[in-house]
């Protein structure tokens, strides 16, 4: 059912055009590559092969070993480079390392977009050349940093981001320190290409500042550059940006710029949901019937790949789609219609989900503050440190910190994704002979894969939009970044089937834990910490509802009386970058917009537990910014604090909805003589908010008062600035 809105906005802003789909022909061989590939046996035996579906999947899989086996002996005699990364898909004389650099714009709030970025410049070069060595290490990794680069035997990708005003992220801060240190050794013979992540929404002075200095750097130690820079930007759409830059790189490698012909090619507690197992088999075979009958016109079955799968296809032959691109995932049938609502269970195991350190932890509370705000309302949710997956071992965290949450897509959306597929929903991925590239947990179910692995709201890349439309030419920005389609929303305009292959490999990205700043402190609260969160609800240019992943999960966390709580998995991320200084005399001045008030109120109150035993402290002022009167929170907390000598002055503004309105940075601004007295002094600044818009018009606030109250030109207030930075006095919780 469309709504009008939708129809309008669909048909007159974005005609889209499906393009027929193709297919890459079988690999040729060539000199020092193996005689034969297992996935090209695969697809050969499985689309052009005539056989009885009972026998084929039989035939295949010992097709593909005896393959395997003579590949391995035929490589055997030939020279080798191993690599030390997780990939082992190699050639003799060359190893194509990336280096990737993952973080957002503060130090602590990583989104892991570069880490992605890798990844899929991983796959795409692993399926391009897939008898040379592709590997992933962190610039963190490696035990010094000179063990990152291999001068003669490489070509280098570094992905690095901005951290703050300017500075390199803490995960490659000591590769960054000693790149640039004039003792670095000489590195001619080494090749590279640099791909910077930035923003000029948020510190755009300082934008990819990293990665061009990366770039200058490697070029005077000797090492040559075989691609120009790529500058990825975050306040626009850095996924075409990089998009863009990954083809430049695919066109230099065929170009014979840094690849020779001739190389050998060598292989190197848990919790059941009953609920979410309401739709039975029958059910979804009847909904991809349905869904057969209306995409028939689009692409037939024989179009592609398909192997014998009993008990798990819900096809009347029992034959299930595969892909032509990517390995078959090997299945399991269903042990149950159970659904896990954690993933504990796999900790310690070579499939583990979770980063170490993660917890199941009891949500005790969860409430809206502002009433009258609506559904753009905040929350306030209180969680308690106690790990329940561990014998209830407590978690410990200081003010300041992070808890960083696994969330999990709502059953909606899975159930949707699942009505596309030709297999049970609860078959189970099998752990026995999956390809080494699956990259998803083994042992759960597709429905647990689905719920927990993959991230079915996020828009999706340019190469996987490109895929799902069937056009190669599309407007990736215009047609699927700014209106935020979906996979979803894609696959269901152009009529696409899709395999399981397909989906879990290219089409949805992995799923990505978010970081929330800790709105308490350890002081008043040791064992138990607040979240401040506002649920993401928008329409988009097409008029489609879109909600955010996390917020919409933790909307729905609520509990019943006091011993029947709900769970998240989540675990304490430090931010050591992010304190109240101990000396408790040092000025204060605390800025921030919406739901940057959350590490503020956890500054706050620990100044008022110390007010309480210390009524001398150093004075604080606070600035605060909403988006209107009843999107305000927090009053009777912040008046508290000033009676107690906590706070010295608070001046809360809004955006709307008020007789004076203003922004934050407009309060900098007329407060300009206080600010550069406070800087001078010696005090220390918090700056928490959003990094694109409140982070660089406050950067920019800052700019204008240092140069006003300070006396100096542009270039003086901004070395003021980022001498702020790095002596501790400025310190900033930006994320968007």
């Amino acid at each position: 059912m469309r709504t009008l809105l939708e129809l309008v906005l669909h048909y007159v802003h974005f005609p889209v055009e499906s393009l027929p789909s193709t297919t890459s022909p079988l690999r040729q061989n060539t000199v020092g590559h193996p005689l034969f590939h297992p996935h090209d046996v695969s697809h050969l035996a499985t689309t052009q092969i005539s056989i009885r579906p009972t026998l084929q999947s039989t035939i295949v899989d010992s097709i593909i070993t005896l393959v395997s086996q003579c590949n391995k002996y035929i490589n055997s005699s030939r020279q080798s480079i191993i690599s030390s990364g997780p990939f082992a898909i190699a050639k003799q004389s060359e190893v194509l390392a990336f280096h990737p650099v993952s973080f957002a714009f503060s130090p602590t709030q990583q989104t892991g977009t570069a880490k992605l970025f890798a990844y899929q410049l991983h796959d795409q070069l692993s399926q391009e050349y897939p008898h040379r060595q592709v590997t992933i290490e962190g610039w963190h990794e490696a035990k010094s940093p000179d063990q990152l680069l291999q001068p003669g035997k490489a070509l280098h990708v570094f992905l690095s981001s901005v951290a703050g005003v300017g500075e390199p992220p803490d995960n490659g801060r000591k590769f960054y320190d000693w790149i640039t240190n004039e003792a670095t050794p000489d590195l001619s013979g080494l090749e590279y290409a640099v791909f910077g992540l930035g923003s000029t929404a948020g510190h755009s002075a300082y934008f990819n500042v990293i990665g061009k200095s990366l770039d200058t750097r490697l070029e005077e130690l000797g090492a040559s550059r075989v691609l120009e820079i790529g500058l990825g930007d975050d306040g626009d759409c850095i996924e075409d940006d990089f998009d863009n830059w990954m083809e430049s790189f695919d066109t230099m490698l065929k170009s014979g710029d840094s690849a020779a012909e001739g190389d050998d090619g060598i292989v190197s507690e848990e919790v059941i949901d009953v609920a979410a197992s309401a739709v039975d088999t029958q059910q979804q075979r009847e909904q991809l019937q349905k869904h057969d009958t209306m995409h028939h016109d689009v692409e037939t079955e024989d179009e592609f790949p398909r192997v014998s799968c009993p008990g798990i296809a819900l096809t009347e032959d029992d034959m299930r789609m595969t892909s032509r691109k990517y390995p078959t995932i090997q299945l399991r049938a269903r042990e149950s219609e159970m659904v896990r609502k954690h993933l504990f269970h796999l900790n310690g195991t070579t499939d583990q989900f979770y980063t170490d350190g993660t917890g199941q932890l009891d949500v005790i509370g969860n409430k809206v503050l502002g009433v009258e705000a609506g559904e753009s309302a905040m929350h306030e949710m209180k969680v308690i440190l106690r790990d329940y997956s561990k014998t209830h071992t407590e978690m410990e965290y200081e003010t300041g910190d992070h808890l960083v949450i696994f969330p999990q897509n709502s059953q909606c959306i899975i159930d949707a994704y699942l009505d596309l597929l030709d297999v049970d929903r609860h078959a189970i991925i099998a752990q026995e002979g999956q390809p080494d590239s699956y990259p998803f947990p083994k042992g759960l179910t597709i429905y647990e894969t689905l719920r927990h692995c993959v991230d079915l709201g996020a828009v999706p890349s340019p190469s996987s939009a490109r895929m799902i439309t069937g056009n190669k030419d599309i407007d990736y920005k215009a047609e699927i970044a700014y209106p935020r389609r979906t996979p979803l929303d894609l696959i269901l305009q152009h009529k696409r089937r899709l395999s399981l292959e397909d989906l879990l490999y290219q089409v949805v990205p992995p799923m990505k834990p978010r970081y929330y700043s800790i709105a308490s402190s350890n002081v008043k609260h040791p064992s138990e910490i607040r979240l401040v969160y506002r649920a993401v609800k928008y329409i988009t240019t097409l008029g489609m509802l879109r909600e955010g992943v996390c917020t919409s999960y933790l909307s729905h966390k609520g509990y019943v009386g006091t011993s029947d709580f709900a769970h998240i998995a989540a675990y304490i991320n430090s931010n050591p970058s992010f304190r109240l200084p101990k000396d408790t005399s040092i000025p204060l001045l605390m800025i921030a917009g919406g739901c940057g008030v959350a590490p503020i109120r956890g500054l706050l109150e620990e100044r008022i537990t110390l007010a309480k035993s210390q009524p001398s402290l150093g004075p604080a002022t606070l600035y605060l910014g909403f988006r209107s009167p009843d999107d305000e929170v927090y009053r009777q907390m912040i008046e508290y604090a000033e009676s107690l000598g906590a706070l010295t002055d608070a001046v809360i503004s809004y955006s709307t909805g008020s007789l004076d309105n203003c922004m934050v940075s407009d309060i900098v601004t007329k407060n300009g003589a206080h600010v550069w007295n406070h800087f001078e002094s010696g005090g220390v600044t918090f700056l928490c908010g959003g990094a694109r818009a409140f982070g660089a018009a406050m950067e920019k606030a800052f700019l204008d008062v240092i140069q006003e109250h300070g006396q100096r030109d542009f270039t003086g207030a901004e070395q003021y600035l980022r001498a702020m930075k790095k002596d501790g006095k400025l310190m900033d919780d930006l994320a968007d």
